[in-house]
């Protein structure tokens, strides 16, 4: 039976800040992958850091919250006074903070403000890093076993704690390239080189978007040379093709170098001993590859070459903190629930039940009235507190704004939860108690669609995310409750409505 939501709420906003006294930092100096921990709040609003910054030097800033519910904002202060970057929030699925590939356009000392959010409360961790933000390998040679070493193959070795790739017979290239790599594309790589007995002539090399094809390997590579010379090549079975020249530059005078390559799409930079030697733009090799090293020497030498190599760093790009639920799925539009199930499940996130409690293959709502009507579906007795809620919902209207949702956790008729989309692009999510709204969420996008929307609601205790049409929409914490399940049509305007509701579906999830 069609029923009509009487009442009238307000947004209430309510918040728990920590508790705590400001403090005057101890030490605000940063070091790279070395974090520090800070709190802000009603007596600490700010604090600052620093760390001295070399001109064209690449890095990334992370802030995370690690208690409490703070928002930071993070900014970083350039050794003029002036701001050089600021960010709130890393995307729209987590409000920590943090800058990626940050150039630094000076040398001297940068101040890295930490900052919250209105009057959001709590602890932090911040983080500096060369290059991007994630960490990917961070590697000395101090084992005798390594991922680098080839059996049977005497030119890759470990030697005095370094890993040492030798090149014989003259004239010719020793690769080496570890095992364990994952193929990236935007990527940070640095490491140490070192001549070994000083050889009349060595070329070191650095590969990176390394691909093994059928006719042999097709990658980058950053040279440097004992003459205190660099280029930049991309070679494949046909050849090296040459994208910048032997130049020298005296930071490459004399081994051992710190070599780096920054590569983020098409564009690519080399640097030796901290400094920028150059910086170029290529689009032949763009997909995700290895990394590895090399040597070689001239054709006529007569003495072989040995170069040690050692802290071999990697970053690549972070992207954003979140960890949780999908960001998007992949079966979302399987008409089969056991699909969908699965994927989420797979996240690790949520224990799912054993199979699916309640499937509806249809349901409707019409009115030419203003409000917001509603229907139970299923019998009396299935009710449900965690679970996955599934369903394809469209509307048919004659006004210009008006939505139709899926009820769940109802008890009466001043306390639910409702999930739901309407005709101009918005999603929502709601939660009313004893007649008052304790949630009140919504968004306008581009996932939502003129036609039948399959609309995925998850509730686990306090949280509940809401999928469209396979899109992670919202994510929010709640009252936790129990009720049955029902549909609704939320009418802005008297008008002519109809809201249709197929392929309604619950999966429960077990208590996490």
């Amino acid at each position: 039976m069609l029923k009509r939501l009487c009442w009238i709420a307000s947004l209430a906003v309510v918040w728990i800040g920590i508790v705590g006294v400001g403090r005057a930092q101890e030490n605000t100096a940063l070091t790279f992958f070395e974090p520090v921990q800070g709190v802000l709040n009603d007596q600490t609003a700010t604090q600052e850091w620093t760390f001295a910054g070399q001109a064209d030097q690449v890095i990334s800033l992370l802030v995370v919250t690690i208690a409490g519910d703070l928002d930071p904002v993070l900014e970083v202060i350039g050794p003029d006074g002036a701001t050089l970057a600021e960010n709130d929030d890393l995307d729209s699925l987590v409000t920590d903070a943090g800058l990626e590939a940050l150039t630094l356009p000076v040398e001297g000392a940068y101040t890295v403000r930490v900052s919250r959010y209105e009057n959001t409360s709590g602890q932090y961790e911040l983080v500096v890093t060369p290059g991007f933000a994630r960490l990917v390998r961070k590697e000395t040679f101090d084992e005798a076993n390594s991922p680098w070493l080839v059996p049977d193959n005497n030119a890759i070795s470990v030697t005095q704690g370094k890993l040492r790739l030798r090149v014989v017979p003259a004239g010719t290239e020793a690769i080496a390239m570890p095992s364990d790599g994952e193929p990236m594309q935007d990527l940070y790589l640095q490491l140490d080189a070192r001549l070994f007995e000083n050889p009349s002539y060595a070329e070191v090399g650095i590969i990176f978007r390394g691909q093994m094809t059928a006719t042999g390997l097709q990658a980058y590579q950053l040279k440097v040379n004992s003459e205190g010379k660099w280029m930049a090549a991309f070679q494949d079975a046909s050849g090296e093709y040459v994208l910048q020249s032997w130049t020298s530059n005296r930071a490459l005078s004399a081994s051992p170098w710190t070599l780096a390559v920054l590569a983020q799409g098409n564009r690519l930079a080399f640097y030796g001993n901290g400094v920028l030697l150059g910086t170029l733009t290529d689009s032949r090799l763009i997909q995700p590859g290895m990394i590895g090293v090399s040597v070689m020497t001239r054709p006529d030498q007569p003495d072989p070459a040995a170069v040690l190599f050692d802290n071999v760093l990697i970053t690549t790009r972070l992207g954003t903190t979140y960890r949780g639920l999908p960001i998007a799925l992949t079966s979302w539009n399987s008409p089969d629930p056991a699909d969908i199930a699965a994927e989420i499940a797979a996240s690790e996130q949520v224990t799912l039940g054993p199979a699916r409690d309640l499937f509806v293959p249809t349901s409707s709502l019409t009115t030419i009235d203003l409000g917001m009507w509603y229907e139970l579906i299923g019998p009396e007795q299935a009710v449900y507190s965690d679970f996955l809620l599934g369903a394809s919902v469209a509307v048919a209207t004659q006004g210009s704004n008006v939505g139709c949702g899926i009820l769940y956790r109802w008890q009466d008729e001043r306390n639910l939860d409702m999930a739901f989309v309407d005709t101009v692009g918005g999603v929502g999510l709601v939660q009313a108690r004893d007649g008052q709204l304790t949630t009140n969420v919504y968004d306008q996008g581009d996932m939502v669609s003129d036609g039948p929307n399959r609309v995925l609601v998850i509730a686990q205790g306090e949280h509940v995310a809401l999928y469209v049409n396979g899109a992670l929409i919202m994510q929010e914490t709640v009252t936790p409750g129990t009720g049955r399940i029902g549909v609704s049509l939320l009418n802005y305007e008297d008008t002519g409505t109809d809201c249709y509701f197929t392929d309604i579906w619950v999966w429960p999830v077990l208590p996490g």
